[in-house]
């Protein structure tokens, strides 16, 4: 009987969701459609109107159980949703999972070490991480999947991700703000400007760029890539997916100001190896009264949304802050230090993951 593949990810912005459909999109490339992508509204912003969705809280392990129950013989794929895992674990469904924070973890959680076959990306230092006598993990290049021509680059193209996340549903009104102004008030004459991310967040710019000539918009996934491959210049929150694939395309990245504990933390592994020749901190405009890096991810989003409040309200340093923005947009770094990261990460990782469970699913 054919299995159906069952996706499901993390609704935390938009990247372990961006590198489930890059698998998907392995799959469908190798000639494996029966796919199934499930998750929420938020989720569903990016996935490709060629997958089919279904809609469940995935969050919510009942329901997918539920869903699962409802579908014919069922293997599930999870980027980083526990729930999916464990309600697949209770249904003695074959169980794959990803976890693209692996290298961020201080301690991996106990479950994403329960499914059957377990996906960490090759980052730095990342096998020292490996349990000892735990031989479930695969260790794969980066999960992208880029399979588009690049033509002519005359855009400068601006990312915010998504803008959520269900840690903390606290709208990034300040940190929104400040970019809408720096938009606002950019040099006479630059080039052809496009601004994406979560709908909410895009509708929100709009409103605040309503006589500003710079297109902003809520793409797919697959248009992203189409919209990235055209640019000339990325300036992108630290989201990993976004700035992999921005990497794999070989195009200049320059990094906004953090809004979660792990861009805050890819940064600075990128900063190591010498891959954000521009980046943008807060501590470089507001003194930290705590340290992000000791607190947890919930708490780390509530301080730094404090910092983007801080400096809004503060007119003197939101203006230098804004001028570093601006002049961010119009000076494009040098790429050496982001070809050696991508180079030694690899970008093959979708299809590896795809021809490891052809294999142990026996998919055909």
């Amino acid at each position: 009987m054919k299995k159906t593949i069952v996706i499901f990810s993390n609704p935390f912005g938009y990247g372990p969701t961006g590198k489930a459909i890059a698998i998907a999109e392995a799959f469908i490339n190798s000639g494996y459609k029966n796919i199934i992508f499930a998750g929420n509204s938020f989720v569903q912003e990016i996935i490709p109107k060629y997958i089919t969705f279904i809609s469940v809280d995935e969050r919510n392990e009942d329901e997918i159980i539920k869903i699962l129950r409802q579908i014919e013989n069922p293997v599930v794929i999870s980027s980083q949703n526990r729930f999916a895992i464990r309600a697949a674990k209770s249904l003695d469904i074959p169980s794959a999972f990803l976890d693209g924070l692996a290298w961020f973890w201080k301690q991996i959680p106990a479950d994403h070490l329960i499914a059957d076959e377990i996906f960490w990306m090759d980052y730095p230092h990342i096998k020292d991480k490996l349990p000892k006598n735990f031989d479930k993990i695969h260790v794969v290049p980066g999960i992208i999947n880029i399979k588009t021509d690049t033509g002519e680059r005359n855009q400068i193209l601006i990312h915010i991700g998504g803008c959520k996340n269900p840690l903390d549903n606290t709208f990034p009104k300040y940190y929104l703000n400040i970019l809408a102004d720096s938009l606002s008030n950019l040099f006479d004459g630059i080039d052809k400007i496009l601004v994406t991310g979560g709908s909410e967040a895009i509708e929100y710019l709009k409103s605040k760029l309503i006589k500003n000539k710079i297109k902003i918009v809520s793409l797919k996934h697959h248009e992203f890539i189409q919209e990235l491959s055209k640019s000339k210049h990325f300036i992108t929150t630290a989201g990993q997916t976004a700035t992999l694939e921005a990497f794999a395309l070989d195009v200049p990245t320059s990094f906004l100001m953090p809004m979660n504990l792990s861009q805050l933390a890819l940064t600075e592994i990128l900063n190591q190896h010498n891959a954000t020749p521009q980046s943008l901190f807060w501590g470089s405009y507001y003194p930290e009264e705590t340290d992000p890096t000791s607190l947890n991810e919930k708490d780390a989003i509530i301080e730094l949304s404090k910092y983007a409040e801080k400096i809004y309200k503060d007119k003197k340093i939101r203006a230098r802050l804004e001028s570093d923005i601006r002049e961010m947009i119009v000076s494009i770094p040098d790429q050496k230090g982001q070809r050696e990261f991508i180079k030694r990460l690899g970008k093959n990782g979708a299809d590896t993951i795809v021809d490891i469970l052809t294999k142990k699913w026996n998919i055909k």
